[in-house]
């Protein structure tokens, strides 16, 4: 409890220095330049920021969601709303563009600020009034005459706002749970989620280009524009999301036909994370392998029942069906788009031997991705120490044992310390 509250001091700290920042902005706009009631474009802007405070583009991956619900998340957003924080200080009086804000806020998210996490507006209402008013100050010292020049303008400015928005948000996350973590800036930018920034930059460059042509009835214009360019992007993500939910259900449908390898690609998934982890890759990286490893064996639906539930040892004439799993794996895995040169490829190659005596391909040594080579140990360790139809799991010694022995031969040996590493760890 005591913990707790110390989270929310440093939060409630940081938030209310920031409110500070942006009321004393706000009173100073307002005795230099006082307030325009009666200025049309003020309520034209307000309505319009409504509106495009209503398309967000979400900081949170459909793997984080499905796969990770024990991980608490931020559900964390940009919305294209920025947009109209940035044109509001070319069109408007600065305390009026100053205001904005903090109605959309009131009008929109006024729950937040009697809840518990009150500081949550607080601190969204001032960050973006201080960056309102940072941004109006580059307007006062620079300006293009030319339409492009000045649409490409607003559209660095876009980034650069984008950017302290990330900032200061990252600082947020770090007082809300006491703890400086690559963690939080990998939650805003990580998995692509820096080309937002990009297209944010790319809409207000848009936005301020039809606004120099035909004056700011190009805002209506440009909301159904960039809502049918979100609503593309979205319907796209829940597609790839969809055919990747199908995946998930063929890999559960296979272990429920052999209740032997039940747990084997969650387990594959999860040891190769942890020596991955120690190799030191990204976040993005230890995501996409875990996928692999969960969908390592996804193949085996392309191979006969008989075959796949046989409680005998394979023949060899099996045993080369069997082996086809990992060619139809990748066939299954490339049509996802984003997968075929990493996910699909590397379960491809999961059954390569360090020696070169492996299969599909029969690489060797380096010429077998990385992450193939990881997922090989995964699958050994897991499969061996496991119950299989025709012998009882092996113990812990003897499978460690046999890694080692074939250390040079099956194995990366390089892979093979990084194993017996994390294997001592737990």
């Amino acid at each position: 409890m005591k913990s707790l509250v110390l989270k929310m001091n440093f939060v409630t700290i940081y938030a209310f220095s920031l409110g500070a920042i942006y009321l004393l902005l706000l009173f100073l706009s307002y005795v230099k330049y006082g307030f325009d009631f009666r200025d049309i474009n003020f309520y034209l802007m307000l309505l319009f920021y409504l509106l495009f405070e209503f398309i967000p583009v979400r900081f949170q991956t459909f793997f984080e969601r499905k796969f990770d619900e024990s991980k608490k998340t931020i559900d964390m957003f940009f919305s294209v709303g920025l947009i109209i924080s940035i044109l509001s200080t070319i069109i408007l009086k600065i305390t009026n563009a100053l205001v904005l804000p903090l109605i959309v806020f009131l009008i929109l998210r006024v729950r937040v600020l009697f809840s518990k996490e009150y500081y949550f507006f607080i601190f969204n209402v001032s960050m973006i009034g201080i960056l309102v008013f940072v941004v109006s100050k580059f307007f006062e010292i620079f300006s293009f005459k030319n339409i492009v020049l000045s649409s490409l303008y607003v559209a660095g400015i876009s980034a650069v706002y984008s950017i302290f928005n990330l900032i200061f948000s990252f600082l947020f996350l770090t007082f809300m749970y006491k703890d400086f973590s690559k963690k939080y800036f990998n939650m805003l930018i990580g998995d692509g989620r820096f080309y937002n920034i990009l297209s944010t930059s790319l809409n207000a460059f848009l936005v301020y280009f039809l606004y120099r042509l035909i004056g700011i009835s190009a805002i209506p214009v440009s909301f159904f524009t960039i809502s049918s360019i979100q609503l593309g992007n979205y319907y796209a993500t829940k597609y790839r999301n969809a055919k990747l939910e199908l995946l998930m259900a063929l890999a559960k449908s296979l272990e429920e036909k052999d209740s032997y390898t039940l747990g084997h690609g969650e387990n594959v998934a999860k040891l190769s994370v942890e020596i991955a982890k120690e190799l030191g890759f990204s976040d993005n990286d230890l995501k996409l392998l875990e996928i692999a490893g969960i969908l390592h064996d996804v193949g085996k639906i392309g191979i006969p029942d008989i075959i796949i539930s046989k409680m005998d040892k394979l023949t060899s004439e099996e045993y080369e069906i069997m082996k086809e799993h990992s060619v139809k794996g990748y066939e299954i895995l490339k049509n996802i788009t984003e997968y075929k040169d990493t996910v699909a490829t590397w379960v491809l190659h999961h059954h390569e031997r360090w020696d070169g005596n492996g299969y599909p391909g029969g690489l060797k040594e380096e010429e077998i991705p990385l992450f193939s080579r990881i997922l090989t140990i995964s699958d050994v360790f897991d499969a061996i120490t496991s119950d299989r139809p025709y012998r009882r799991a092996w113990s812990r010694k003897k499978a460690i044992a046999f890694i080692k022995d074939n250390s040079d031969i099956i194995f990366d040996p390089e892979i093979v310390n990084v194993f017996l590493k994390v294997i001592g760890e737990d």
